[in-house]
């Protein structure tokens, strides 16, 4: 059994249909490793900022919102390329 890095898993729960290219795209490619990694790095965010009673909360947690569908959509991409 090989273990899931975090970043990969989290795009999978998104993604479940796409398993199998999802990890091949992640092991072969240095681009959608970083994708994913972000991804990961953006939600840690919104969790933060969601959380967070800071004056700015309300904007970066709608910022990194915005962030993480633009990933969402990178990463869609990516697997349509990747067909």
């Amino acid at each position: 059994m090989s273990v899931i890095h975090p970043s990969l898993f989290l795009i999978m729960k998104h993604f479940p249909d796409r398993e199998d290219i999802l990890r091949r795209m992640y092991l072969k490619s240095k681009t959608f490793k970083s994708i994913c990694e972000d991804y990961q790095k953006c939600e840690e965010a919104l969790r933060y900022w969601s959380k967070s009673e800071l004056a700015e909360a309300k904007e970066r947690h709608r910022e990194y919102l915005e962030l993480l569908d633009e990933l969402k959509s990178e990463i869609q991409q990516s697997l349509d390329e990747g067909r």
